[in-house]
């Protein structure tokens, strides 16, 4: 369908759809839903003039996925000041660099939970790994391990609510599908000349920053 005024967009039932979903944050891809894919990929001028209104920007990354990011100088904040936990950031970068691994691409990307959590502890040392998810080492290393298991799911779930990753099954059992839009963790350190070793050292030097992901607000 061509769209030809922003009334037209707004009054097709797949706006409603559309506007809900990226104001939660989720970021919309060819492998997330593709008739929102198709809809925004036909509307995306319209619809970038209707987000403009609100100092938001409806953008597309390098892969595809289209997602708002909101002014940071506006006030107040239009879509809420939520950002991702350093867990969150560092599951989402570990995702981004097994996206580019060719092995998984033999397993539809279908990689188990347990190998996301034991790539991202051989990259940073259990100690570092627990430093940085905001946990302090306790006498009680087997509850100190089943916390950090705790913090790591909670951050595949919160990646699968803004449409970074789909999740099959849970716990041990469990995959993770990452999706086109989990690249944009490779943001900071893209246009470098091996982008798989560039990640690699981002995530082994634990380098989070505030802004690398200052917009995935989830409309709260």
């Amino acid at each position: 369908m061509i769209y030809h005024t922003l009334e037209e967009v707004i009054e097709d039932p797949m706006f409603a759809r559309a506007d809900l979903a990226l104001r939660r944050g989720r970021h919309i891809g060819p492998d997330y839903d593709t008739g929102l894919f198709d809809f925004l990929t036909s509307t995306s001028k319209l619809m970038e003039r209707f987000y403009g209104r609100f100092s938001v920007a409806l953008l597309q990354g390098s892969e595809g996925y289209f997602y708002l990011l909101p002014d940071r100088l506006a006030v107040p904040p239009p879509l809420g000041l939520r950002k991702l936990s350093v867990m969150e950031m560092l599951t989402g970068q570990t995702l981004a660099l097994m996206r580019l691994d060719h092995k998984w691409l033999e397993t539809n990307y279908r990689i188990p939970d347990l190998a996301i959590f034991g790539l991202m502890e051989q990259l940073l040392g259990e100690p570092g790994l627990t430093r940085l998810a905001g946990r302090r080492r306790g006498k009680d290393a087997g509850q100190d391990a089943r916390k950090l298991r705790e913090t790591f799911a909670v951050a595949l779930r919160t990646l699968e609510r803004l449409g970074f990753v789909r999740r099959e099954g849970r716990g041990e059992l469990g995959v993770v599908i990452p999706l086109a839009a989990v690249m944009r963790f490779a943001d900071p350190v893209r246009g470098a000349e091996a982008l798989d070793l560039a990640l690699e050292r981002l995530i082994a030097e634990g380098q989070i920053k505030e802004d690398d992901e200052d917009a995935d607000p989830d409309g709260g």
